[in-house]
């Protein structure tokens, strides 16, 4: 009976491969990728099944979709273009990175502006999602992704990105130089979140009359 031939040792690239995929808090934290600069060195029999092995997970997140855009085979790129239309804004930020890819990709549509809207929705803090669908609002800021930024800062589940929502108003209507909301606004993004009716009311008119009044940038 014939023996197998034995299976070929892993490249030195692909082991650092899948030791960066190790995310402990600390790496979380940082926004630390997965080591992309690995995959350039990775055999095809690996890209293979590096590919079966992310697309195997049931939600993907940021770091699985930048190495899928990467490894590029047939199965990767179907992957991203499924985790664009099916992940929403508070799954790991898998999603909002699979929707920057397919506009990068196919260009900015009706579809894409729709599903944008329904992952600003769904939006979560610590998710690694809101900055990458900023940035798409900031490259498409509609008239309805601007109204869904809005609602968001109205009445968004998560208090955090209630006020996020209005800072990142606040600097797309040219009040605000950055969008994180640490500035002389801070006291009224603050109010979007009060317990106290007249407050929250008093904070959504001065918003909604920031936004209104759009001031040219310098």
């Amino acid at each position: 009976m014939p023996t197998r031939p034995p299976r070929p040792q892993p490249t030195e690239a692909y082991l650092r491969f899948k030791s960066s995929m190790n995310i402990d808090y600390d790496k979380w934290k940082e926004g630390e990728p997965y080591d992309i600069a690995a995959l350039s060195e990775i055999t095809p029999e690996e890209r293979d099944q590096l590919t079966d092995e992310i697309c195997a997970n049931s939600t993907l997140d940021w770091r699985d979709v930048e190495a899928l855009r990467t490894l590029a085979t047939p199965r990767a790129l179907k992957r991203i273009e499924h985790t664009a239309t099916t992940q929403s804004g508070h799954s790991g930020g898998g999603g909002a990175a699979a929707l920057v890819t397919e506009i990068e990709t196919k260009g900015w549509s009706g579809s894409t502006e729709k599903r944008l809207i329904e992952m600003l929705e769904h939006i979560q803090s610590m998710t690694g999602a809101s900055d990458r669908l900023y940035e798409l609002c900031r490259e498409h800021p509609t008239p309805a992704i601007m109204a869904q930024l809005m609602r968001n800062a109205r009445n968004q589940s998560d208090a955090t990105m209630r006020y996020s929502a209005g800072a990142f108003l606040l600097y797309m209507t040219g009040h605000a130089e950055d969008w994180y909301g640490f500035n002389e606004h801070r006291p009224h993004l603050l109010n979007l979140n009060s317990d106290d009716y007249k407050s929250y009311k008093a904070a959504i008119a001065w918003l909604e009359d920031m936004v209104a009044n759009p001031k040219p940038r310098t």
